[in-house]
């Protein structure tokens, strides 16, 4: 079904939320902004990864953000929003539109060609949003919901009752809330409780790893060299790795996985990488699992 996100300026959604939007909707991501009267359009990641990478450069502006599962369509870049109905205009979609889509193009893609751009060509951006046209359109994608953003900034969101704002973020769905998971009454939480929020718990705190999570994605503050001769690897400052373990001796072991064989690498400063995650993160985990009387 997708989730579409509207996010205004100076706002910024946590990294565990926006994680598990991308569990939910796995078939890529996308996001959009407006800047020096031009829209830009990052989209197309099929890794939450390479998604949060691009993302996080920009997460203070105003943005449409879009997670995409497959209902109609390739899953493929092109089928990724968000869409440029002209080179000023651009929208994320979440829902089905009945009778557009077919197994090469998504309905989003349909309805756009066939109808968004017709409407904007002859009548003008704004001729989009005059309230006859808009429930017109309304009527047309039935439950779906339409998020537009324009090269100024104007924002308008179409059936904007069928999703809800959450501190000042308009979801189309909830996908990016914890699940209510059920936990069984022993002294104990199930495995499953735990491993679905080991991603974003925190280590306690060590020499040099207070700011530091496994599994999160940490950048390397300077170069190393891991091993001798031919089994000599060499990591660059500013690589991008994952947090594997973190050790008592102020040390982590972390993971390469954009490689053919992931490599790992053990014996790295906690000093000498930086984390990527914010308080936010940890805080929102955090109280989760306090709200279930989990004790990690």
């Amino acid at each position: 079904m997708c989730i579409a996100i509207y996010k205004p300026k100076d706002v910024t959604i946590s990294k565990a939320s926006l994680k598990r939007c991308f569990k939910a909707n796995p078939d890529g991501a996308g996001f959009m902004f407006a800047e020096d009267n031009q829209l830009h359009t990052y989209k197309g990641y099929f890794s939450f990864k390479n998604f949060y990478k691009a993302y996080q450069k920009h997460e203070t502006k105003q943005a449409l953000v879009h997670f995409r599962i497959k209902t109609h369509g390739k899953t493929n870049k092109q089928n990724c929003h968000p869409f440029l109905v002209n080179d000023r205009l651009g929208f994320i979609h979440n829902g089905i539109i009945n009778g557009y889509g077919n197994d090469r193009l998504s309905d989003t893609i349909q309805f756009n060609n066939a109808i968004l751009k017709k409407i904007v060509k002859k009548h003008g951006s704004m001729g989009l949003f005059d309230d006859p046209m808009q429930e017109l359109i309304e009527n047309v994608i039935g439950y779906s919901k339409l998020v537009f953003l324009d090269n100024k900034g104007n924002f308008n969101i179409m059936n904007e009752e069928n999703g809800h704002w959450n501190n000042k973020v308009w979801y189309s769905n909830d996908s990016y809330q914890i699940p209510k998971a059920y936990v069984p009454t022993v002294t104990y939480p199930s495995t499953w409780a735990r491993d679905w929020n080991k991603q974003d718990t925190p280590e306690p705190a060590g020499a040099g790893r207070s700011s530091l999570a496994i599994d999160d994605w940490v950048e390397l503050k300077r170069d190393y060299t891991i091993g001798s001769g031919d089994d000599t690897h060499i990591i660059k400052k500013g690589d991008w790795l994952e947090v594997q373990s973190i050790e008592d001796d102020g040390t982590c072991t972390l993971l390469d996985d954009n490689l053919n064989i992931p490599m790992v690498y053990p014996g790295i400063k906690c000093t000498d990488v930086e984390s990527h995650d914010s308080n936010k993160d940890i805080e929102e985990v955090t109280d989760y699992n306090k709200s279930y009387g989990f004790d990690y």
